[in-house]
Parts: structure tokens; C-alpha cells; sequence
């Protein structure tokens, strides 16, 4: 196998900026702010419920709420057009569908929000995802 080059420039191949977002002529969807904004309110929330629980010890409390408190930094992170952000986000609504539709002990019509609520997020989020910048993948 012959040596495609010196290692210094193969490392700066492999660092080279990504294109940006606003390299594409691609316009910001609504629904992107309409999600970030609907899952800001419903990670507060959570948080909120989480920390009221005097049924739960509290480190769990803390490992929760800083659990949840990922949905932030995610919501954050998919304003800036972060695809990996935007899976983040993807995953943890999933799980919180699940797990509200899961909660057997929590009263039904709070299940049902939180269910709906995560629900419109994926959707408004899925319907974002054409705005968001195709990876790049290393050649060689």
C-alpha cells in the first residue's frame, strides 16, 4: 500500500472547515424555532415535576433534572443547524413519548400532554431536517 502523502498533510485534510449552513441557499423552516421553543417549555416543566418529587431521593432528583436539562443544550445546539444535536433531540423525545405513555401511575391527562407534546416536536423537528447541512465524509 503506497503512502498517499506526509502525515501533516493528510492532517489537514482531515481538519478542514465543514461547510457551513449558510453555504446552502436553504431558508430556515418555522417549524425549527416552533420546535426549539415548544421543547424549551416542555423540558422547564419536566424539570419542574422532577424537582417536586419528594418521592425520589435527592440525587436521583439532581440526575434527572440534569438529564432533562440535555433537551436545552440540544434545542441550542439545533438553532445552529446541529445535525448531531438535532438526533440528540430526536432520541430524548422519543424516550420522553415512551416513557409518558409508559407512566402508569401519573394521571392520564398529564400522560396525554406530555405524550402530544412530545409528539408535535418530532414532528416539527422531522419536518426541519432538510434545512440542516449533509455531513461531509473523508475521502481516502
Amino acid at each position: 500500500m503506497a503512502a498517499r502523502g506526509t502525515g501533516a498533510a493528510r492532517l489537514a485534510v482531515m481538519i478542514e472547515p465543514l461547510p457551513t449552513a449558510g453555504a446552502r441557499a436553504v431558508a430556515r423552516p418555522w417549524t425549527l424555532p416552533a420546535a426549539v421553543g415548544l421543547v424549551s417549555v416542555e423540558a422547564l416543566v419536566e424539570a419542574l415535576a422532577v424537582a417536586g418529587r419528594s418521592s425520589l431521593t435527592p440525587g436521583l432528583r439532581v440526575g434527572l433534572v440534569l438529564c432533562v436539562a440535555l433537551k436545552w443544550l440540544f434545542a441550542w445546539r439545533v438553532v445552529h443547524l446541529s445535525a448531531g444535536a438535532a438526533l440528540g433531540l430526536l432520541l430524548l423525545e422519543g424516550t420522553t413519548l415512551v416513557a409518558a405513555l409508559g407512566a402508569v401511575d401519573t394521571p392520564t391527562p398529564v400522560r396525554l400532554a406530555l405524550a402530544a407534546s412530545a409528539a408535535t416536536v418530532l414532528g416539527l423537528l422531522s419536518a426541519s431536517l432538510h434545512a440542516f447541512p449533509s455531513p461531509t465524509l473523508p475521502r481516502g
